[in-house]
């Protein structure tokens, strides 16, 4: 499959600051990328990068095939959508989606039907004539995405375009975007903080952190197989059992992931723990133990019975749940 971007050894430098280091990084044609990481892990850098809105320090970056570390972003086959959807106020819908036909010089009468079609897309029909004032959260995010769609770009940017709508809205849309995704065929490239969104989005991602690429996999790789104890913390919020534990429990002396929902809680066992916190969730409660100075969570389904505070309890779990991640995890 062809590579729609590809990153060779890319840094990005601020000083003294490496905010991007040493990357390498392949994404397929019509993939939904998602890069995932904390504030300040180097995911925004790299979306820049793609875009030509940052150079890079060292490295190559190519979209296609063709190196466009030097290219300024007019010049590249790219658009982004921004977390603040940047719209003209002072346009209607309509312009605001035509405004990149515009600048390329397209005639007013085939750049206005040409933003009626992408708004038809998005499903805002007749919404054309209206301010982004008068639209709702949701809506403008679709105007964005209507304007990044109209230039036919090969690969669409997605700076955490979801981040400011409320939680059922920002559910609604993330299944909007996949199906559209799926119906064009382009390359999505989609930068979040919410694991949630990436796993349930996302064909495949990757997890930065401090500037470097943790892991690459399909969300269930990334998920049920961590690679380091930073993938298995971030990413689902993993029971981390360090080495001492991990043996205790049963399994070799090493570091290893083990899920909460993977987790029972037992009456005896190897380890007894005392239990710190209940954590209602509505599906159900999440249960910490601390277990000689570990906690361990274990996700109890609604309507299952209660422990108490400061109660006297161990953990038990099937075998192939735990995930060992070796030494230097």
């Amino acid at each position: 499959m062809t590579a729609a971007v590809e990153f060779q050894s890319v840094s990005r430098h601020f000083g003294p600051v490496k905010a991007v280091d040493s990357v390498d990084l392949t994404i397929a044609e019509g993939a939904f990328f998602a890069m995932l990481g904390p504030s300040g892990s180097g995911k925004t850098t790299c979306l820049r990068l793609i875009s030509g809105f940052e150079t890079p320090t060292g490295g190559a970056i190519r979209i296609f095939g063709e190196d466009v570390s030097a290219t300024p972003p007019h010049l590249r086959n790219v658009n982004t959508v921004f977390q603040d959807y940047a719209l003209f106020p002072h346009m209607n819908v309509r312009d605001n989606v035509a405004y990149g036909l515009m600048v390329k010089g397209m005639g007013r009468a085939a750049r206005l039907a040409r933003a009626e079609e992408m708004l038809a897309l998005v499903k805002l029909d007749g919404y054309g004539d209206r301010k982004p004032a008068q639209l709702s959260g949701g809506q403008r995010q679709r105007v964005a995405l209507a304007r990044a769609l109209v230039n036919e770009p090969r690969v669409l940017l997605l700076d955490e375009p979801l981040g400011a709508l409320d939680l059922k809205l920002r559910e609604a849309m993330q299944d909007e975007l996949k199906a559209l995704q799926h119906r064009l065929g382009i390359t999505f490239i989609f930068v979040t903080h919410d694991q949630h969104e990436a796993l349930s989005m996302a064909d495949s991602l990757a997890v930065f952190n401090e500037g470097r690429i943790a892991q690459i996999g399909t969300p269930a790789e990334i998920y049920d197989r961590p690679a380091t104890r930073f993938v298995a913390d971030f990413v689902g919020s993993s029971n981390v059992l360090p080495p001492d534990l991990t043996r205790a429990l049963g399994g070799p002396a090493q570091w290893a992931s083990l899920r909460p929902e993977n987790t029972r809680l037992a009456a005896s066992g190897p380890v007894t723990g005392t239990v710190t916190a209940l954590r209602y969730l509505g599906s159900g409660t999440r249960v910490v133990l601390d277990l000689g100075g570990t906690e361990v969570a274990a996700l109890l389904p609604a309507g299952q019975p209660l422990p108490e505070p400061g109660a006297a309890l161990s953990i038990a779990f099937d075998p192939a749940a735990l995930h060992v991640m070796g030494d230097a995890a």
